[in-house]
């Protein structure tokens, strides 16, 4: 019992000690990883991701939109400096994909974005519903989803590695241990 009680403290201890508010809608958040572990690894994933579609000749390049969603995205992460100092240390920057099939845009971590040419050009958007979806992406890096995303991948992958907690009987250790406690306050 002992060996349970030990498993049930420490799985407690870790779920409050990973629980921290989001800085943008203060939501509390299992937070395993650190921002910062998220931001290297989004670096890392934003190259791998790009690489194959600079190889195939995906990036746009219209210096025109390019240089429009430039423009857009720099209004908007001045913004996203102001509501969080911190990020102006990010290495903030967005590709242009060509992909008229694509309706889609992202930010990762660090300030790492892309938007598909199709979303521009099927919804033939605006500069300003240009910055509002993008907006709302940006919105997902500030508020660290990409860290807590990962936090719940690691708890789960965690959660599926853990010895079962099953006697013979087919009830749980921690039901056991439950029902023992309240015997004893009895």
């Amino acid at each position: 019992m002992t060996r349970i009680r030990i498993l049930i403290v420490l799985a407690l201890v870790a779920i409050v000690a990973g629980c921290e508010s989001a800085p943008v809608t203060g939501r509390k958040q299992l937070m395993l990883v650190s921002e910062s572990q998220a931001i290297s690894a989004s670096t890392e994933a934003y190259a791998q991701t790009l690489d194959p579609i600079r190889k195939q000749g995906k990036l746009n390049d219209d210096p025109a939109l390019k240089a429009r969603i430039d423009r857009i995205t720099a209004r908007l992460v001045a913004q996203a400096i102001k509501y969080r100092p911190e990020t102006e240390s990010w290495d903030w920057q967005v590709a242009v994909i060509d992909d008229p099939k694509t309706l889609n845009a992202w930010c990762m971590a660090g300030g790492k974005m892309a938007i598909y040419t199709g979303i521009i050009q099927k919804l033939n958007l605006t500069d300003d519903e240009i910055a509002q979806v993008m907006g709302h992406e940006i919105g997902h890096a500030l508020a660290k989803h990409t860290a807590e995303r990962m936090s719940t991948a690691m708890a789960s992958q965690a959660a599926l590695q853990a010895p079962p907690l099953h006697d013979v009987g087919g009830q749980t250790a921690v039901e056991k241990y439950f029902r023992k406690l309240s015997q004893h306050r009895l």
